[in-house]
């Protein structure tokens, strides 16, 4: 399976589901019968040496944590719709969900300077419902120096 193709399969299970594919599951899509699913492995960290998905523990194991915008681990950022909700990683992939999803949604998060609850919603493409401003204190040059903190 070429690597888009095995990074087409995670995201759409994130966005299908709001959790990541587990390593066996990858295996099976890379109909791979070795005893410690090595081939997945290698698969999942070619994907996350290509800045394509973020694995745990900065590589070090096979868990699949990002395929930015989603995490695959709870966040303080929450975004749901319909029936469906997924963790982002920070309020821009909070952001991020709805315009790649193209669909409304409701994004739960906290004022990171008072801690205080902010709402926010996406309608027909639209932000709705807050006051205030996202700040990068990290230029985007140097996010991939430490994806998980950025």
């Amino acid at each position: 399976m070429a690597d888009l193709t095995l990074r087409h399969r995670i995201y759409s299970t994130l966005a299908g589901t709001g959790r990541a594919p587990s390593l066996p599951t990858v295996a099976g899509w890379l109909h791979d019968t070795t005893p410690d699913h090595r081939v997945a492995r290698q698969a999942l960290r070619e994907l996350h040496d290509a800045h394509q998905i973020v694995l745990e523990d900065n590589g070090r194991s096979e868990s699949i944590r990002m395929a930015l915008p989603f995490s695959a681990i709870p966040t303080d950022h929450r975004v749901e719709a319909a029936d469906r909700s997924w963790w982002a990683n920070c309020a821009w992939d909070a952001l991020a969900i709805p315009a790649a999803l193209d669909i409304d949604a409701r994004i739960d998060a906290c004022w990171l300077d008072v801690d205080a609850p902010v709402e926010l919603a996406v309608v027909d493409g639209r932000l709705t419902g807050g006051d205030g401003f996202l700040h990068f204190t990290v230029p985007a040059r140097r996010w991939w120096d430490d994806i998980v903190e950025t």
